[in-house]
């Protein structure tokens, strides 16, 4: 078999494995890597672990923290509250709230630093007209595990040029560590605010789930990316909530649970091929369950959290649902209803927006081996409609958490 040298191109999923205080995170990323341009940029010890492999092995490295982004002093900034001038459409919209991230082109004011800087900077202090930014790569602050798997190797035929990639800067840089709280301070997302779940369309959602939507909400990719992890997540029988379900499902089809669905359009879920059963509800006008104390081994919500109006209600209730040690999972991507979607969701970055998810459970309390997953830069389907706008399938994010078997009260 093909051994990887300088001629290679060659196929790679990147695993980064890392843990906060309150969660252990996978960052998934899939690379297509041309050997001549790329290998140098790598670390020496990635770069060491990728030359000589083939097809199907499996390396692991360790990084400590600093070691791959290096953390400085010098990028924690001192600035005045009013030096922070979001542009449009952001433009008297938004204020700088605690431990949320703002592209760096928000400040003016800072040397060599224009409006179009979207390097994440993170708000640290707000006090007395004064406003402290770290603006150090977010993941600089933890160790790392990389674990890299080789899905293909071809020997390349000839050299016709292209830019080189930065993988890692490509992983890491914008993104993975901006779910987790800055030094155990809780990050603001203006959970008391009214205002944060407004929706450009505040009809009754009965309304506008009135007619079926028979779509996929996320290409193919996505949806076996889903799935892949579901398979080691869920558990694979008992009884599994799909929570704000529609036409498709996400649980495998190997998994052998009862799986009942709770959304708004009948035809949709009479459509679905996974579902045992299913009730009609709209959670956002009511988020009771209508459900037995501890009654589902697995709750999973899809592609759907970024439209609940009462978030705490509904969690606190899916925990009331669930057994003990049951699975609770959020995901989703970066597609959605526009006018449906709450207004802080359009605000926040992907990564944050796990955050958002992490923050709510950490405040009702009562989960535990609470875990953040995202896959990115896998190719999107040829037969895909959105190809062509963009080669990269949808990303996915995911948010795991199980209830405690001691559980506390919410706060």
């Amino acid at each position: 078999m093909y051994k990887i040298d300088e001629k290679s191109k060659i196929e790679i999923v990147l695993n980064f494995k890392w843990s906060s205080q309150f969660a252990n995170h996978e960052e998934i990323h899939f690379c297509n890597v041309n050997i001549w341009r790329d290998i140098d940029l790598f670390p020496i010890k990635i770069k060491d672990n990728i030359l000589g492999k083939k097809e199907g092995d499996v390396f692991s490295v360790s990084f400590k923290k600093g070691e791959l982004f290096k953390y400085s002093d010098d990028n924690v900034l001192d600035l005045e509250t009013k030096q922070f001038q979001p542009h449009h459409p952001y433009k008297g919209r938004i204020k700088p709230k605690l431990g949320r991230f703002y592209p760096l082109g928000f400040f003016i004011g800072l040397r060599e630093v224009f409006p179009q800087n979207i390097r994440p900077a993170r708000v640290i202090e707000i006090k007395n007209g004064k406003i402290k930014i770290d603006i150090n790569v977010p993941i600089s602050f933890y160790d790392i595990e990389v674990e890299g798997h080789i899905l293909k190797v071809r020997k390349k035929t000839s050299e016709v040029g292209g830019e080189c990639k930065e993988w890692f800067a490509i992983c890491l840089e914008n993104g993975p560590g901006m779910q987790t709280r800055y030094k155990n301070i809780p990050t603001d997302f203006e959970f008391e605010n009214p205002e944060t779940y407004l929706r450009e369309d505040e009809s009754e959602d009965t309304i506008f789930y009135k007619q079926p939507r028979l779509t996929t909400h996320i290409d193919a990719k996505c949806h076996e990316n889903l799935m892949m992890l579901y398979e080691k997540l869920l558990p694979k029988e008992g009884k599994i909530l799909d929570l704000m379900s529609g036409y498709q499902s996400h649980i495998p089809e190997n998994n052998n649970s009862f799986v009942v669905g709770l959304g708004l359009n009948e035809e949709e879920m009479r459509l679905n091929p996974r579902l045992d059963d299913f009730i009609l509800k709209d959670i956002n006008k009511d988020p009771k369950l209508p459900f037995n104390d501890e009654e589902f081994d697995a709750v999973v919500c899809d592609l759907s959290i970024e439209y609940v109006t009462k978030p705490f209600d509904l969690i606190r209730e899916v925990k009331r649902i669930l057994k003990k040690d049951g699975v609770f999972t959020v995901s989703f991507s970066n597609r959605y209803f526009p006018t449906k979607v709450i207004k802080l969701w359009t605000d926040l970055h992907d990564f944050e927006r796990m955050g958002y998810v992490l923050e709510i459970l950490l405040r009702v309390q009562g989960f535990k081996d609470i875990k953040t997953f995202s896959v990115r830069g896998f190719r999107r389907p040829f037969d895909d409609k959105y190809f062509g706008c963009t080669f990269f399938s949808d990303p996915l994010y995911l948010v795991y958490a199980k209830k405690n078997s001691l559980d506390s009260k919410s706060l």
